[in-house]
């Protein structure tokens, strides 16, 4: 019985633990889950939407992400703060001043010792339109997920993470946190921004980032085959930008603070901060590759030496496939010396060789060069004018850039053939060295030039001069096109990057400004297809001539070929604004675009063609109304004391005021409005005189917006005062569904003073 009754106690005691251990809480989960960071990026998206700065979607994310990060054991803070910023758009006339108004949402994990690695990755979206699901739900996921998995394990180092507000609005939270907080202890930093593949590393800010640094971070994206971009300012262009770079990371780079972003490399599709930026852009495969790649980088990369300091910036880096060598800025500071030694020497030898030189002919020669290559380029920038006119629309290279560039190229080349056939009329010098002379001494003016502003931005100049001196021994046309090799890669990177859009409309722009830089590049192009032709044929007529047919027919194909191409793509469609628009007392709809809105809308509603279409309202009544005094004293200058008062049934999320005169005026006070205090430097807020000769200056800011609002102009003409305040529609009574469009939504309503 005794045994019986053991036995059944064992049993007991058995089945008891086993169900304790059935009841148990399972171990929490210690590698990324790519699922649970996608359950943010759907929190983020589908529960709250679009998250511009200072909206209440960015104040519901902020307050989303204060959760989870407390839920995971971490101390949180919040870092709201309010900046006036300056907008300095080539291509805007008006001056114009922004109050930015968010938070950074602040985590620390503290570890055994007080070194600390910042994780960053703005949470705020590009628009209020915008869902921002790949830009950037996909990194604030990652870093929440990392921030899971790094609360569970042991740890030396401090972790800090930083959401950063504003960041669409001019990098405004990075450079407000960096102003403030004491980075003494700081490693290094990794910024998430746009998660997927092929991988960006990106170490492009006003400073860039130490090579220690990128090199560690490259040879482990090699060693997980994942195949990436090295991205350092291949050009002044984004080191000298406003914000100087492209994500929070040049922030702390601007502080001495070693940093690096990771993003998507290439250039953005055509839903890049605009509604198509929905959950199916974000790939489970890419946040679990990326999500894995930072928690590596994190526990793996080793900066010596905490808190700001100083580095080698200038330094050139080469990529073929996963390899990338460096270049110190002293090895290119001495291999820029050799070259001009060597030009130098070269330049004596050949004026000393007792050739007879014929200095009228090397004129005649650098002469016809320039007009040609001036020719060449206007020429073929005409053909793109031609259809721009013909199919009515600005940017026949929207939906395909790199099928644009390549049919320019083959114009340029083209035309530039043909010109040439004029060129034996001209009984040109026969010695090949005086056109590489002409070639060398105009590449060397260039390469010294930049190189007194900054000596990697003479690289691609130093290459070609180096080249040049190659072609003197061994006269090529394979060197002839190979030596602007990186004046060819500038232009393919910028291709591959959100800025080619800027840039190309800034061409535009200062149109003749463009002929003439491109000019400059193709003078030495020809003077060295001279040498090669002098050198080794003697027979410019003989070489021409068998081109001439060749040319012709690639510029009859590729001047066809370009009203072939469809402007836009479901990839990269037409971004199109539907806006419920109020003026004084009366509203319209109206449906516009930057280019000729598709024929089918126009058919729909039996309009005219063109780029925009009115449209009775929908809505009752304007959502603001506004009423202003004036108080004059009389003066020289008059002063002007005015008064807003502001009544709106919803909360504008952009409100703006523009001030405009025919005479310069100057804004002395502005309330709280505009805090004076907080403008980024000593400057005087006076109108910027335009185009049309009136001087302007807008004021504009994001919540919370005033109901009063007081200003003092000194101003001596009369002032037209306008306000205007922009509205999200989340639920607009018109919906305008096309293939190949992109559609925001908004209301606007306007309403101008004049004093």
């Amino acid at each position: 019985m005794m045994t019986v009754k053991h036995a059944m106690i064992k049993t007991a005691l058995l089945t008891i633990c086993l169900l304790a251990l059935l009841s148990k809480p399972a171990a929490a989960e210690t590698s990324f889950s790519a699922e649970k960071a996608y359950q943010h990026v759907q929190t983020l998206v589908q529960k709250i939407g679009p998250r511009p700065a200072g909206s209440k979607g960015e104040t519901k994310a902020a307050q989303y992400i204060y959760y989870v990060l407390e839920q995971n054991g971490w101390k949180v803070s919040e870092q709201p703060f309010s900046k006036v910023v300056m907008s300095n758009n080539p291509l805007d006339n008006a001056q114009k001043i922004k109050v930015v108004n968010s938070q950074n949402i602040i985590a620390e994990l503290p570890g055994t010792r007080a070194e600390s690695i910042i994780l960053g990755a703005h949470y705020d979206s590009a628009g209020l339109n915008a869902p921002g699901a790949l830009d950037n739900a996909s990194g604030v996921a990652v870093l929440l997920e990392l921030a899971r998995i790094l609360s569970a394990e042991p740890h030396e180092d401090t972790y800090q993470l930083v959401f950063f507000g504003a960041e669409e609005m001019g990098l405004v939270g990075s450079a407000y946190f960096v102003e403030r907080a004491d980075l003494s202890a700081v490693k290094w930093m990794l910024n998430l921004d746009m998660i997927g593949t092929p991988l960006l590393i990106d170490g492009a800010g006003k400073k860039s980032a130490p090579w220690d640094l990128l090199k560690q971070v490259t040879a482990l994206a090699k060693e997980e085959k994942i195949p990436f971009h090295l991205s350092r300012d291949f050009m002044i262009m984004t080191r000298d930008t406003s914000q100087g770079g492209a994500s929070d990371f040049s922030s702390f780079l601007e502080q001495g603070v070693p940093a690096v972003g990771l993003g998507i490399a290439g250039r953005p599709a055509g839903f890049f901060h605009q509604p198509g930026d929905q959950l199916e852009r974000v790939a489970l495969a890419d946040l679990k590759t990326i999500g894995n790649f930072a928690y590596r980088l994190v526990k793996s990369v080793q900066v010596k030496e905490s808190g700001p300091k100083v580095w080698d910036e200038l330094y050139l880096t080469f990529q073929a496939g996963s390899h990338v060598l460096m270049l110190p800025t002293n090895a290119l500071r001495l291999f820029t010396l050799l070259i001009f030694v060597l030009t130098a020497m070269m330049l004596v030898r050949v004026l000393k060789t007792g050739t007879r030189w014929v200095w009228a002919g090397f004129l005649k020669a650098l002469g016809l060069a320039a007009v040609t290559a001036f020719l060449a380029v206007m020429l073929s920038g005409s053909v793109e004018f031609i259809w721009q006119s013909l199919k009515q629309v600005a940017q026949v290279w929207y939906a395909y850039p790199d099928l644009f560039l390549v049919g320019r190229v083959i114009l340029i080349v083209g035309v530039l053939l043909l010109i040439t056939n004029i060129w034996p009329h001209f009984k040109l010098a026969q010695a090949g060295r005086i056109y590489w002379l002409g070639a060398v001494v105009w590449v060397a003016v260039a390469g010294l030039a930049t190189a007194l502003i900054r000596v990697d931005l003479a690289f691609p100049f130093i290459f070609w001069l180096a080249l040049l001196l190659i072609q003197y021994f061994k006269p090529s046309l394979l060197l002839t096109v190979l030596a602007p090799y990186f004046i060819y890669k500038f232009h393919w990177e910028l291709l591959n990057s959100e800025q080619w859009v800027s840039f190309y409309e800034t061409v535009h722009r200062f149109f003749l400004l463009f002929a003439i830089l491109y000019t400059f590049l193709l003078i030495p192009v020809l003077l060295s297809v001279l040498h090669v032709v002098r050198s080794r044929t003697r027979n410019w007529k003989g070489f021409s001539n068998s081109a001439r047919r060749p040319a012709a027919l690639a510029l009859v194909v590729v001047i066809l070929s370009f009203g072939l191409v469809p402007g836009y793509t479901a990839k990269f469609p037409q971004v199109v604004t539907v806006q419920e628009e109020w003026t004084e007392s009366e509203g319209q709809l109206k449906i516009f675009s930057s280019e000729n809105l598709p024929a089918r809308i126009h058919r729909q509603f039996n309009s005219k063609s063109g780029k925009s279409i009115v449209l009775p309202t929908y809505i009752a009544a304007a959502p603001l109304t506004a009423e202003a005094s004036v108080n004059e004293r009389q003066g020289n200058p008059r002063m002007l004391d005015l008064n807003l008062t502001l009544n709106y049934s919803a909360e504008p999320y952009i409100l703006s005021l523009k001030i405009e005169s025919p005479e310069p005026f100057k804004l002395t006070q502005s309330g709280d409005f505009l805090p004076l205090n907080k403008l980024p430097k000593k400057i005087d807020l006076e109108g910027k005189k335009g185009a049309d000769a009136r001087y302007s200056l807008v004021v504009e800011r994001n919540p919370p917006q005033r109901h009063n609002i007081q200003f003092t102009l000194e101003a001596a003409g009369k002032i037209t005062f306008t306000v205007e305040g922009v509205f999200p529609a989340p639920a607009p009574a018109f919906i305008l569904q096309e293939p190949r469009l992109s559609v925001n939504y908004q209301t606007v309503t306007r309403k101008s003073f004049e004093f």
